[in-house]
């Protein structure tokens, strides 16, 4: 039989305590039904939706518009209130499902269902995906009712209340539902520790102990932990504890200090609620400053496990903290390099930093895999040959493996490897999957494992991996800026213009925000908008990367020919002396009309392993040239990414 798979709006709606009124007045039960069933064929029909199916007391309905599926709920709640009177609770989620038989299926429907179970009389109840498609709509009011963990949905997911007027909002002790247990996850943030010495070298040592701390406390079940990217945008801050908390979205807080004063070194920590800005727990330590990581691993032992039985009421036995290296030096270079890669500011000064601390210590695994992540940013965003660059990802995540098989982003990188490189789809997904049995709260592997469920068209495991990244660091702007090219990619546009929006007004001059955004708007006919966006960096690039070659689509759309030409030339030149996207040069030739040479470039991207080859499969923007380049077709085939 066939079956098709869609984007849609899931509605659940059903009376609550109809049973109970069967058993105590069957006829008024069922003048209750009659007016629940007879408004639903009214109401559904009228906003474009589909009644899949009735059952008992209840409806299953889809919609292909999540704003005309929440302005259904709203009207149809107010009429439910008219004698005689329904009290009915409704949960909306967006996502993929399959249609066959004129039923549905999928995990979409399963969250539907879940987030109606908790739903109270006259209330409306979405999803946070459904609240995302209802950021430019004003007059839908909704506030949050926090994260919950549905049985068989795997991710936590953050449930809204419609608050019109006249709208009642679950209270805490109202919540009732098919969780997996009620929403009662700790979290905390841990500060960077503040170095009170007059010796700017113990910067590296505040610093090790705050990333020790949070990753020993990432081992705990139980407890979500505000990432290391996260944590330290907010070094230095004078933010309010309870101001960094909302932001991070944590209950707790914990902050520290290290003095050094001659051979000895003093630290103090506490732990604050956030709540309330009271302390919680605070605790000194002073040590002799001999072995500075014996020192460290003590202390964020200690802190860990004192966290541990405050938060969560238990305790392990087995150490959690895992020294990287006994090389003081190397540690230092090693949170160097780290900064550099996650600001992006200088990838050839990380991989510089890497470099000098395998030299101290051969087996420091981190810094290897460290390497290997900066020769991919050198791949992707700086004209690096990827048959050059890849074996060098190669041979550092080997390395980096030989020195420890359990450095969960060492397989990351090895599916990178295996996907981009090695084009093995079904290894490079083993890779993503055993990165996270052995460290599940890095936020980096479900951000690059988002872009490889894209790019092989499983569309909702791309999204709900990209927001897992943006929850785990949402102060990271490569995880937001990853959120919102996942949402275009998906084709939910509002979505992504959210995000993109939000971050263009923070980082006004980030031009990779500025070209995907233009995307969006291009996609979504905003023509003018996406001039403008284009028009404002238009200077020739000296990096040349997917975002700019889209650039210049949105320039030949909006009439600007010659432009186009003037970088195709620019291209062809750079292209000389360093290695330019082949696939890039392709696409710019399929859209001025010379299919012949586009044909030429594009089998040049697929042997020399382009990048650009797997992008174009998704991005809503390289359509035309997908479906209408013969060897694009062809060649996406052989990589078993079309049929």
């Amino acid at each position: 039989m066939i079956n098709s798979r869609q984007l849609a709006a899931i509605l659940f709606a059903d009376i609550a305590g109809y049973t109970a009124l069967m058993q105590k007045d069957e006829q008024e039960a069922l003048r209750k039904l009659q007016h629940f069933r007879e408004d639903l064929e009214a109401f559904v029909p009228k906003f474009g939706g589909q009644i899949i199916q009735f059952y008992g007391d209840g409806c299953l309905m889809i919609f292909n518009s999540v704003v005309r599926a929440v302005n259904c709920c709203i009207q149809l709640q107010e009429s439910l209130k008219l004698e005689p009177h329904v009290p009915v609770r409704i949960g909306v989620h967006q996502g993929d499902i399959i249609m066959e038989g004129g039923n549905i299926f999928g995990n979409s429907v399963n969250i539907a269902a879940r987030i109606e179970s908790m739903s109270i009389p006259g209330a409306v109840l979405l999803s946070e995906k459904v609240r995302t498609e209802l950021q430019n709509q004003p007059d839908i009011d909704l506030v949050s009712l926090g994260h919950f963990e549905f049985k068989n949905v795997e991710h936590a997911i953050e449930v809204f209340a419609v608050a019109q007027e006249g709208f009642p909002i679950p209270q805490k002790n109202e919540i009732k539902g098919k969780f997996k247990q009620q929403n009662t996850t700790k979290s905390i943030a841990v500060l960077p520790f503040e170095n009170r010495s007059s010796d700017p070298e113990q910067e590296y040592f505040s610093d090790g102990i705050t990333e020790e701390i949070i990753y020993g406390l990432s081992q705990l079940e139980n407890l979500q932990v505000s990432s290391r990217t996260s944590s330290f945008a907010y070094k230095g801050s004078k933010e309010s504890v309870q101001a960094v908390a909302k932001a991070l979205k944590v209950d707790t807080i914990l902050e520290g200090s290290v003095r050094k004063m001659g051979n000895k070194v003093r630290i103090g920590v506490q732990l604050v609620d956030a709540n309330n800005g009271f302390q919680v727990w605070t605790e000194r330590f002073n040590r002799e400053l001999e072995d500075i990581f014996a020192i460290q691993d003590e202390i964020a032992e200690k802190v860990v496990r004192k966290l541990e039985l405050s938060l969560l009421g238990k305790e392990k036995s087995q150490p959690i903290i895992g020294r990287k290296t006994d090389n003081v030096k190397a540690y230092q270079l090693y949170l160097q390099g780290r900064n550099y890669l996650d600001q992006r500011i200088n990838v050839e000064a990380a991989l510089s930093c890497f470099e000098q601390a395998v030299a101290l210590d051969p087996a420091f695994a981190a810094a290897y895999t460290g390497m290997a992540y900066a020769y991919f940013y050198k791949i992707t965003f700086a004209n690096y040959a990827p048959n050059e660059g890849f074996p060098n990802v190669q041979e550092n995540v080997r390395k980096a493996l030989q020195a420890d098989g359990t450095i969960a982003e060492a397989h990351t990188m090895q599916g990178l490897l295996d996907f981009y490189y090695k084009h093995d789809k079904e290894k490079a997904r083993q890779e993503y999957e055993k990165s996270i049995l052995l460290q599940p709260k890095v936020a980096d592997t479900y951000r690059i494992k988002a872009y490889f469920h894209s790019m092989i068209l499983e569309l909702d495991e791309a999204i709900s991996c990209a927001e897992k990244a943006h929850a785990l660091e949402p102060m990271s702007v490569n995880n937001c800026m990853s959120l919102g090219d996942i949402y275009y990619r998906a084709g939910q546009y509002a979505g992504a213009l959210a995000v993109l929006e939000d971050l263009r007004e923070k980082y006004p001059d980030n031009a990779t925000v500025r070209d995907m955004l233009g995307s969006c708007y291009l996609m979504t006919g905003q023509l003018e908008k996406a001039k403008l966006i284009a028009e404002y960096h238009m200077e020739v690039p000296s990096q040349i990367h997917i975002y700019t070659a889209s650039r210049y689509l949105i320039a030949l759309k909006t009439g600007d020919r010659e432009r186009v030409i003037q970088f195709l030339e620019h291209m062809l030149e750079l292209s000389r002396t360093v290695w330019v996207n082949p696939s890039f040069i392709s696409f710019i030739y399929y859209h001025l009309g010379d299919t012949e040479l586009a044909s030429q470039y594009f089998l040049r991207a697929f042997e020399e392993r382009d990048p650009g080859v797997l992008y174009c499969n998704v991005d809503p923007l390289w359509q035309e040239f997908k479906e209408g380049l013969p060897i694009v077709q062809e060649k996406l085939k052989t990589l078993q990414l079309i049929s």
